[in-house]
């Protein structure tokens, strides 16, 4: 599978080795799968998670496991809490929009910050 997928990467010039690339990482499967086999295939990846404060402790151990993995990983780690309810009731949009416009806006100012060239997120089919 390994094999498939950087012919499919390298097919498609998604991104080369040199690129180096921030890796929203929520905790998710298919997060968590897209940062294991970019990791492995040996492409430069920066762990970025939002916490978002949605779901209570699950919420907490989403953070500790995303932090505990990028240890696993030896890769950087970078994190950032969001009071995504204000947001959302200050800008008048849902509480999935707001979060969304959170973590993009966020992901932009690590990659410059970073000097990223991308930035790369998991989602399955069945994503919106």
């Amino acid at each position: 599978m390994k094999k498939k997928i950087q012919d499919y990467i390298e097919s498609k010039k998604l991104f080369y080795f040199s690129d180096k690339l921030i890796i929203g990482l929520s905790g998710g499967a298919d997060s968590v799968f897209l940062l294991h086999i970019l990791h492995k295939l040996g492409y430069q990846c920066i762990i970025a998670h939002c916490n978002f404060h949605l779901r209570g402790e699950e919420s907490m151990r989403d953070e500790l496991f995303v932090k505990e993995l990028s240890k696993n990983y030896q890769l950087p780690f970078y994190k950032i809490d969001f009071d995504t309810f204000s947001y959302a009731k200050e800008n008048k949009i849902s509480i999935e929009m707001a979060a969304r416009e959170l973590r993009y806006q966020w992901f932009e100012k690590l990659r410059v910050q970073e000097k990223a060239t991308f930035i790369a997120t998991g989602h399955h089919e069945d994503d919106n």
